[in-house]
């Protein structure tokens, strides 16, 4: 499990620091109108490199002490696993044609249902209202689009605003 620890850690840090290179090629300071198109991501990947360090130290200290530890997948452990795995793959692919709110919908009324054996009332009430409030706030409010899919758009149209 140690070892699992620090080859993700690592991995994760790779990935901040190839957050911040980027970010430094766009720009992470504060010009004339506000904040350079890097400034966010320069300080989250900071954050992921900065708290992947910290993952790195804490797990060398507790594998020289304690050894590897227990398995990374324990006996059974798979099948939870996939219980996570192929419904956030199915909602990848139903992205493309569905659009990205209506696969959510989808996703969280399936996830919420059957993986979190939650009343599937509740499961589609979120499933509905949380995919609308996105939709409200980044298409309607800021004005930023999110994928539509092939037939997202036309089943979005039935939305009265």
């Amino acid at each position: 499990m140690r070892k699992a620890d620090i080859g993700v850690a690592l991995g994760l840090m790779v990935i901040g620091l190839l957050v911040v290179g980027d970010s430094v090629r766009l720009g992470f300071g504060w010009g004339m109108s506000g904040p350079e198109a890097g400034f966010f991501p320069f300080y989250m990947g900071l954050g992921v490199v900065i708290c992947t360090f910290f993952i790195v130290l804490k797990a060398i200290r507790v594998f020289r002490k304690e050894g590897a530890g227990k398995r990374l997948v324990p006996t059974g452990g798979l099948t939870q696993i996939l219980w996570v795995l192929a419904p956030a793959v199915g909602m990848v692919l139903l992205s493309e044609l569905l659009g990205l709110h209506l696969a959510t919908v989808l996703y969280l009324a399936f996830y919420m249902g059957v993986v979190g054996k939650e009343k599937w009332g509740k499961a589609v009430l979120i499933g509905v209202l949380v995919p609308l409030v996105i939709y409200i706030v980044f298409d309607k409010m800021f004005l930023i689009p999110l994928p539509e899919g092939v037939w997202g758009k036309s089943l979005l149209a039935l939305i009265p605003f």
